[in-house]
Formats: C-alpha cells, structure tokens, sequence
C-alpha cells in the first residue's frame, strides 16, 4: 500500500526534534514533596555531548482481509557542541549527526539498509538524513531551564531552517523545559502545543497535545522524570486520529542535576486508529526509541566536520 509510505522514516527525519511546536513556558501543577531545588542544565563553552539513539518502529495497516507491514530500524549517534554560555547562563548549542544506520521493510519487498560509515551512496528513501551526516546547519540558545530562546541559521542551512531565525519556533528544540521554580519529588508540571494536521487535500488545522511531566524520585544526582503525552482537542475524524498515532509518546528520562545534562530518554508509542485510511481500514503503530549520553572516548566522530 503506497500510503503506508508516507508515514515510513518519519522518525528517522526528526533526529534532534522533539517534533511539534510548543509553548515554552510550562505550567507547574505541584511542586511536590520534600526537600526542593531547581532543575536546570549546566553546559560549558567548549563542551561536547555525544548520544546514541536506537529507534524501532511497526506500522501495520489493515484494508479488509489484507494487511500492509513496514517495519524500521534506526540507529544514530549525535554531537552536541557548546559553543559559548554567557553571563544568564544561557548556552548556545549546535547540533550535529555523526553516523546513521538505517533500515526499512515494506511488506515482503527487500530490506533497504544504509549505513553512512560504510556506504558512500544512500538508497533515495534516506536522502535527505544522509546529506545531513557531519554538517552543522543550526545554533540554538536555550535557557537554563531548557526554553529555547533563538534560531540561527548557518551558511548552506535549509530554507526552513533560515526561516525559523526570524521566531524562535520551539519544533526545534530538543531539550525538556524544567520548571523555573524549585520542585521536589512528586512535582508535576505541563505544557501544551500543536501540531498541524490534514483534514482533506486543501486543508489543514491546528490540533492541540499536552505533555505532562512529574518528577518520581532522585537517586544519588539521577533525577528520574515520566511522561505522559495526550490529546486535548477532541477528534472526531479517524483519518486525523491516524495522523496522531506517533505524536503522543509516553516515557521515561534521566537527568543528572550534578552536572546538569540529560543522561538517558526511553520513549515508546502504541497506538491504533480505526477508519484511518477511509472505510474498512485500520491503523496499528507501535515504537520504542531510547537515547543515552556515551563517553567522548566511544563516541562515534565524523571524518571531517562539513558546512
């Protein structure tokens, strides 16, 4: 079913996104229990965070007696460079993907795999990740409290890229916004933002998600946080609500208030939407992805850094 294609590498293309736009300032529901402090990052100019992301995903789409599979695979390991942190302590970061594994499977048609270390020439379907590998297209300044407060551009950046320098539009921030106010175990605090979807060929409309955060314990200098995403305009079409599927992750991140950096995110996705494709069509999706900070010493480093 070619429709299955267009939601296939999805996850793929969102490499450093947390994928929708969002209000940054959140709204504290409680500040817990005990002992408080803030949450907040603490990055130095000069600084490198290497991570490894490995992502699955399953999406199956049923149309009577017959059902479409595709199945992806994704590893990817990502550098983050501070360039500079200034007086507030706001920090200005640029992202960067050092290496990619991919692998997708559409029915019983051969796997297509790629491997940015080892092949010189990407399959068409993981273009445009591949022209991306060792080039910085972006900075970004954030708060301490993870609020992204300006997009810059740099020279050869996509146009949308470009664009997003005159509003400092949250889709490309791929940091947690803490609460500026002290919390303690059991805080909950939220955010809601939207994302864009299709009604029909000519239009689309703004759907309203919330992520709820609550901090569930601190272990030594691990602080332990879930997530819960939901969906707060009410839907009443199962062509949006497959739109949807993917966007609600639930999950689970570490953050290290010693130093000030988020250690590891473990996310999943589970997800079924009947009608989504018109009469007698199903949508069944599930995903996991989790990401952890490695070492510098087994990181993996691009061959040459391109702009």
């Amino acid at each position: 079913m070619s429709i299955v294609r267009r939601f296939t590498l999805l996850s793929s293309l969102m490499l450093f996104s947390q994928a929708a736009a969002q209000d940054q300032a959140v709204t504290l529901v409680s500040p817990g229990d005990g002992p408080q402090q803030k949450l907040a990052y603490k990055f130095t100019p000069g600084q490198f965070l290497n991570y490894e992301v490995d992502h699955k995903m399953t999406f199956n789409v049923r149309y009577q007696q017959n059902v479409s599979k595709t199945r992806e695979e994704t590893q990817t390991w990502k550098q983050l460079r501070i360039v500079n942190v200034d007086e507030s302590g706001n920090a200005t970061l640029e992202p960067m993907i050092s290496r990619v594994k991919m692998m997708a499977k559409f029915d019983a048609e051969p796997e297509i795999t790629y491997d940015s270390q080892n092949n010189t020439e990407a399959p068409k379907k993981f273009a445009p990740v591949a022209e991306a590998i060792g080039k910085t297209y972006v900075r970004l300044q954030f708060a301490p409290n993870g609020e992204l407060l300006r997009v810059a551009a740099l020279p050869g950046a996509p146009e949308h890229l470009a664009e997003a320098a005159t509003k400092p539009d949250a889709q490309y921030n791929f940091l947690i916004v803490f609460p500026k106010e002290p919390i303690g175990i059991g805080a909950i605090w939220k955010d809601r933002f939207q994302v864009p979807v299709t009604v029909d060929k000519k239009l689309s409309q703004q759907v309203s998600l919330q992520r709820q955060y609550t901090l569930t314990g601190i272990q030594g200098t691990t602080a332990t946080i879930t997530l819960k995403t939901s969906v707060i305009t009410p839907i009443n079409n199962p062509e949006v609500e497959g739109q949807l599927v993917q966007r609600t992750p639930n999950g689970i991140i570490e953050f290290d208030l010693e130093r000030g950096v988020i250690t590891s995110q473990t996310m999943s996705v589970v997800g079924q939407a009947v009608g989504a494709f018109g009469p007698m069509t199903a949508l069944d999706a599930s995903s996991t992805t989790h990401e952890k900070l490695v070492p510098a010493a087994t990181a993996v480093q691009p061959a040459a850094l391109k702009r």
